[in-house]
């Protein structure tokens, strides 16, 4: 048992309150002032000069520290979730990304593994697959030949290997073939996000009506807005049945942009993620990654084309960067890394993360 005191706890209809947390075999039991225990029976933990929050959830990250998702072993996945507890993730959704089927097929048997075995920081809370199903001219760091046209049969394939840990698909709605895969995910109860592609606005809109309920990393690889075509980032603003992805390291989405975003959606429909790839938390310098060599220099990885990989982002970053530089409440943007994507993929979780007091976080 622990007892958490003297922190400023979060809640989502009153805000920061000095309150207690009671903590039993990993689950909240009680919130409440000056909650007492027996010290002998518990832990006490002091938090006071400190938030008190739900752990963060990240939804799309393809690794960090050194670490690759698509080419780490079960002991180097443990190695990353350490690396992403230390941010304030609790829980995140290994991304595996395009690549020849027998790669694949390996990460997710890895990822089952590591998942069967537990992990000692970060949980992984299931399996986001970026492609196969993509618009090869909208594929940013997938490989060219590794993309395949929707084939229900290998998504099938892809859940057995994964051990039915598949959260999230993304895909491009005007792929030929596409049906299937949208019939096989509402089957499966797996979330079908629109991205990487070239659809337009009208296309998008109906491929909402039909299935696809998220939107992949918002504005990037794929159709932006036009005033005369929205594309799939318009449309993605004006479904509020949607909920959208955003990567706020204020590279891949500039803060103007990002602010459109969350009047447009509201916090309540906007997810923040890191997209994050090997070289978050390694710093600038060379590295292979996606079958190809990548540059990090001053925060950002990219490609000899210039087009980017990823992202070197960090989640208590990417927070620091919607509340000090974009001026976001920390309470609406603790929710975009929390509630918002615990309702997308459908878990709940007991644990809290303390986060250093308003300076550190502002």
């Amino acid at each position: 048992m622990k007892l958490i005191k003297n922190g400023l706890v979060l809640d989502s209809q009153k805000g920061f309150e000095a309150r207690d947390i009671l903590i039993d075999s990993g689950r909240i039991t009680r919130i409440d002032k000056n909650i007492e225990v027996s010290e002998k029976d518990c832990e006490v933990l002091d938090a006071e000069g400190f938030y008190v929050v739900p752990g963060f959830i990240d939804v799309h990250t393809h690794g960090a520290a050194g670490i690759d998702i698509m080419k780490a072993d079960p002991n180097r996945l443990n190695e990353l979730s350490l690396f992403l507890a230390s941010k304030g993730v609790t829980s995140f959704l290994a991304t595996v990304m395009t690549d020849s089927k027998e790669n694949i097929d390996r990460a997710l048997e890895n990822i089952r593994l590591a998942m069967e075995r537990g992990l000692r920081g970060a949980k992984i809370a299931g399996i986001n697959m970026e492609g196969p199903f993509i618009n090869p001219k909208y594929r940013g760091a997938h490989t060219m030949e590794h993309i395949l046209k929707p084939d229900a049969g290998i998504i099938d394939e892809f859940i057995g290997k994964s051990g039915n840990n598949i959260r999230l698909v993304t895909a491009a709605p005007e792929l030929d073939g596409i049906l299937e895969i949208i019939q096989k995910c509402q089957k499966e109860n797996i979330v079908l996000s629109a991205g990487h592609s070239g659809i337009d606005f009208a296309g998008a809109k109906e491929a909402f009506r039909n299935g696809f309920k998220h939107v992949t990393h918002l504005f990037n690889a794929m159709t932006g807005i036009h005033h005369r075509e929205p594309g799939l980032s318009g449309a993605a603003l004006d479904s509020e049945n949607v909920t959208v992805e955003v990567i706020p390291d204020l590279i891949h989405v500039h803060g103007a942009v990002i602010q459109m975003i969350v009047k447009c959606k509201t916090p309540d429909k906007v997810i923040l993620i890191t997209d994050s790839i090997l070289a978050s938390g390694l710093g600038d310098g060379k590295l292979k990654f996606a079958g190809g060599q990548i540059m990090v220099k001053d925060g950002v990885a990219a490609f000899e084309n210039g087009v980017l990989a990823g992202s070197t982002l960090t989640m208590i970053d990417g927070i620091r960067n919607m509340v000090k530089e974009l001026g976001f409440s920390l309470e609406d943007v603790i929710k975009m890394v929390s509630e918002n994507p615990a309702k997308l993929i459908n878990v709940l979780t007991g644990k809290a993360a303390c986060q250093k007091e308003k300076m550190q976080i502002l």
